[in-house]
């Protein structure tokens, strides 16, 4: 009990000491920006995107660190001739964060110039799923002989999932102009920028073996190679598709936003 309350002690002053620190703030905002990859000197990709943005700086004086987060819904992405809509998937998903080194200065006495910089991170996911009948059955037949043999089972109602992940790694840049309402509640407007140079794409296209109108982890292992089972001897899923890749690419973002926030 007494270690407990030592501990609770210890976590309160030391929460007490950061955020008793001038320069701390957090805020929370909007954002609506473009996100484009670019290959052969055309656009290959191309999302616009509306969302929400959580940032986090600690700048004692002029110089400290910041954080963000954002989470945008884009109602379409296009990928060359391909178009991905919102109502054919589950979700849709565009996350942007970044982390780095932040510059602050006052211009007068209620304004005031922020700029970051550091390693910025995108990533594109989107997944849905649908119910579909998979028929495993196979017939072998012995011309000569006039002999079939015949094993295998017939999935109805199993439901399919598709997910996609697009994991990007680059640079990031960031200038606001902040407004004080007061000594401590602000509003920031801002424009960040990335340009992304690494990529690791996922891709998984699965049959979910625990729906359906079969005892699919009793006959899977009978039916399917054990390839492209999850787990061969317990399996839970059927991979009939999947796709891991590491590459190089240019994929640039630019997000004006708004920001409401308050500084400690």
């Amino acid at each position: 009990m007494k270690k407990n309350i030592a501990l609770a002690v210890f976590l309160l002053g030391l929460g007490g000491l950061v955020f008793g620190q001038a320069g701390i703030s957090l805020g929370l905002g909007f954002q609506y920006g473009r996100a484009w990859v670019t290959g052969r000197n055309q656009v290959v990709r191309d999302i616009t995107e509306p969302g929400v943005l959580f940032t986090l700086r600690f700048v004692p004086q002029s110089l400290g660190g910041f954080a963000r987060v954002g989470l945008l819904f884009p109602s379409e992405v296009t990928e060359g001739d391909l178009t991905l809509n919102y109502d054919e998937y589950d979700y849709i998903m565009f996350i942007n964060g970044g982390l780095g080194l932040s510059f602050q200065t006052a211009l007068g006495s209620r304004f005031s110039f922020i700029l970051d910089a550091g390693l910025g991170i995108n990533d594109l996911l989107h997944g849905g799923s649908f119910k579909d009948t998979i028929d495993g059955t196979w017939k072998v037949k012995l011309e000569n002989l006039g002999t079939e043999y015949s094993g295998g089972h017939k999935y109805e109602n199993i439901e399919m999932d598709e997910v996609y992940n697009d994991l990007s790694l680059g640079l990031l840049g960031n200038a606001a102009v902040r407004f004080y309402f007061t000594q401590n509640v602000f509003m920031e407007l801002g424009v960040a920028a990335s340009f992304d140079f690494l990529r690791f794409k996922f891709y998984r296209f699965s049959a979910d073996l625990k729906s359906g109108d079969a005892n699919w982890p009793a006959n899977a292992k009978d039916t399917f190679p054990a390839d492209k089972l999850d787990d061969p001897d317990n399996p839970t899923k059927v991979i009939l598709e999947s796709d891991k890749k590491f590459t190089v690419f240019q994929q640039f973002t630019l997000i004006p936003s708004i920001t409401v926030g308050f500084r400690f």
